[in-house]
């Protein structure tokens, strides 16, 4: 060996074998020569994967099983990988041979490559099927109050369509107590307005009951009105008429008139006052008149008022 080593030929060989076990090394393949597949094995949890629920549902309600699982899958690293992107399988519950009761059911997941296994997390539900009930109920909807302007007030709501039918096992439409339209929209309410709205069903306590509502969503007519309060008009003459003329007599328009604003605001208003100004004048003439309002006031129907204003010579 040492005789190897001191020849030319001999050191050539050895850097030769120690370079061809790096190139290898490096390149895995003596790790691929131990997968059949040539690729390392892959272990990835896809979550929320959607559970197809198969059963008569003409005839029957299934409670008890989740929308949704995750799903454990091994085996081939590229194909593992693309089914983490694509989802390109599917998990389901067949109960198309059960009739009415309560059920272990076992998940199943279909479309996976042959070198692909999965594992459902959790594997099994707990499942329970009942005869199929139908009724029809009427639909609320309920607009808060913080949602409407300070200056508005709700007048009407009404939900199109105002009833839905709902489906669903004996026990649980027997505990039904309020299908209500939810609504999503929280912005500001100063005007007429229609919202789309979730119906969903609640018993005695609010719990969400687990039914089948058709339709699922209605549309929600809101309708507002402007706060506003009717109050009289006082007014007050001021000035003197022209020398030689009398003032025979003064009239406004509006013996009332509505004032629009808060309600705060319109609990502190009890008239509203004006000022005739006949300083000076000396002929008969009909002139706008200002109102004083507090500045919350956001306005007032009519909205200016006239005096009409009658003089004579003397």
């Amino acid at each position: 060996m040492d005789s190897l080593l001191e020849s030319k030929w001999g050191l050539r060989f050895v850097a030769l074998v120690l370079a061809l076990f790096m190139f290898l090394s490096v390149n895995d393949v003596f790790e691929n020569l131990f997968n059949d597949d040539g690729e390392n094995p892959e272990s990835q949890m896809i979550e929320g994967v959607p559970v197809e629920l198969q059963y008569d549902k003409e005839n029957y309600y299934v409670s008890g099983a989740p929308s949704e699982v995750n799903v454990q899958l091994f085996g081939n690293n590229s194909n593992v990988k693309r089914l983490q992107t694509t989802r390109d399988f599917n998990v389901s519950l067949d109960l198309r041979n059960r009739d009415v009761g309560e059920y272990e059911e076992h998940f199943t997941v279909e479309g996976l490559p042959e070198n692909v296994t999965a594992e459902v997390v959790p594997q099994t539900a707990n499942i329970n099927i009942q005869d199929l009930v139908t009724r029809t109920f009427e639909v609320q909807a309920e607009v808060s109050e913080s949602r409407v302007g300070p200056n508005h007030q709700l007048s009407e709501v009404n939900v199109i369509p105002s009833t839905v039918t709902v489906m669903g096992g004996e026990s649980e439409m027997n505990r039904i107590q309020y299908v209500r339209a939810t609504l999503n929209d929280s912005s500001r309410i100063t005007e007429d307005r229609v919202e789309e709205a979730e119906v969903s069903v609640f018993d005695s306590q609010f719990n969400k009951l687990d039914v089948r509502i058709d339709p699922t969503d209605v549309r929600v007519e809101i309708s507002v009105d402007e706060r506003s309060k009717e109050v009289p008009v006082e007014f007050e003459v001021n000035g003197e008429v022209a020398e030689g003329h009398t003032l025979e007599d003064v009239q406004l328009n509006y013996e009332n008139v509505t004032v629009f604003g808060s309600e705060e605001v319109l609990a502190n208003i009890d008239s509203v006052n004006v000022e005739v100004n006949v300083d000076g004048m000396e002929n008969s003439e009909t002139k706008d008149i200002e109102m004083e309002l507090p500045e919350d006031v956001s306005k007032t129907e009519p909205a200016v008022l006239q005096a009409e204003i009658e003089i004579t010579e003397s």
